[in-house]
């Protein structure tokens, strides 16, 4: 029975025991066996702050009754105050990369323990902003410089900017040589694919240039740069060689021209025979100002150059009129005059002069022959003075 009253009373402790460290909450006692509570404090009867002891305290463990210590002289409303202002000023100060600094002069002891736990918080988020933009910033201008230093045939060097963070120019550095180096690459596709069209080849894309859509676009548009440009200097330089044997009628040189090209030489050759044929149609046109009949051109046999010459000729309906009159106006004038619609150029009033002065003549040799008539001596000597005039006027004509 003894026994039995002994185990009884073990079992009676130690469900009492496990009861007392159900009902604790967490958190470490000072000195005098209490706390101030921080976390959860409404689950465990308490307010936020507020300072109590467990079974007594330390130094009081066989009272039955908690003593409650002053409360503290901040609230949780200060703490939050403290780190408002503390994360602002820390992430100016991360930001610019200053020094820490998270203790605090101002507020009460609250205040000054959230300012350091939001100093730290704002601090560690305005570096690593100020870092994500330098890398950014180093980036981009690295990107941009390497692609501008390769093209102006420059060295893929990388100089340490003093003035700029570490970050900023780890981060240039990465860009520009990439850069650098994938700008030679789409270089190489360019000269590769121009020099490829300017030969007048075909289209064929090697495969370290097919495998990487940028470099295959840009074979293929400088391909057709170099295409373009061949195609465009091939077209001239044909066309030139057609007009130059279109001017000289000689239809041989086709045979050996690029079946591409044909066309560009077909109409060179139609221009310069044109340009022919009107040089040769003026020409023949100005000769019916010259000559009183027609005459061929001594510098050519070809059957379409003769076939122009003579067009011209014969369409100076002008010199036909001024043939057509300007003798029989002399012949029945005593004066001089030219009718304005002969005076259109040099050649013309000149062949008008010609023939109105032979006309003149006539004149005189038919008045010389009246007063010869008047003379009593007869036609025999008349129709000698208009021989001797006709016989004048064939030389002249022949000449």
């Amino acid at each position: 029975m003894k026994k039995f009253l002994v185990i009884a009373g073990l079992l009676i402790l130690t469900l009492f025991l496990s009861v007392q460290e159900t009902f604790a909450h967490p958190g470490r006692t000072d000195s005098n066996g209490g706390h101030t509570c921080r976390t959860n404090c409404e689950k465990w009867g308490y307010k936020t702050g507020e300072y109590h002891k467990h079974n007594g305290g330390t130094k009081n463990t066989s009272s039955s009754t908690n003593t409650t210590a002053p409360k503290p002289s901040y609230t949780q409303v200060d703490v939050d105050k403290g780190k408002v202002a503390g994360e602002a000023n820390g992430f100016d100060d991360g930001y610019s990369r200053a020094a820490k600094t998270t203790n605090t002069d101002s507020g009460n002891q609250g205040f000054k323990i959230g300012y350091a736990a939001g100093y730290e918080a704002g601090y560690n988020e305005g570096l690593k902003k100020i870092r994500e933009e330098d890398r950014l910033d180093g980036s981009n201008l690295g990107k941009e410089e390497g692609k501008s230093t390769y093209r102006k045939k420059g060295e893929n060097e990388v100089s340490y900017l003093d003035t700029k963070s570490e970050d900023w120019n780890d981060a240039y550095k990465e860009a520009f040589l990439k850069a650098f180096e994938r700008e030679e690459k789409i270089h190489s596709s360019e000269i590769a694919g121009y020099d490829l069209g300017y030969s007048l080849g075909e289209l064929i894309i090697p495969e370290h240039f097919s495998n990487d859509e940028e470099l295959k676009k840009s074979f293929e548009k400088n391909f057709k740069k170099g295409l373009d440009k061949r195609t465009k200097e091939e077209s001239e330089k044909n066309f030139n060689l057609g007009k130059e044997n279109g001017y000289i009628l000689n239809e041989s040189t086709i045979s050996s021209i690029d079946t591409r090209f044909e066309d560009s030489y077909k109409n060179g050759y139609e221009e310069g025979k044109l340009n022919r044929k009107e040089e040769v149609i003026s020409e023949g046109y100005h000769s019916a100002f010259v000559n009183i009949t027609f005459i061929e051109p001594t510098d050519s046999d070809h059957e379409e150059i003769l076939e122009w010459y003579l067009d011209g000729y014969q369409s100076n309906d002008v010199a036909q009129q001024i043939k057509d009159t300007a003798l029989e106006n002399g012949r029945t004038n005593s004066k001089y005059f030219i009718p304005e619609q002969f005076e259109i150029n040099a050649d013309a009033i000149a062949l008008y002069d010609e023939l109105f002065e032979e006309g003149q003549e006539m004149r005189a040799a038919e008045t010389k022959t009246k007063m010869m008539y008047a003379a009593g001596l007869g036609i025999p000597l008349g129709g000698v003075s208009l021989g001797v005039y006709f016989k004048k006027r064939r030389k002249k004509t022949n000449d």
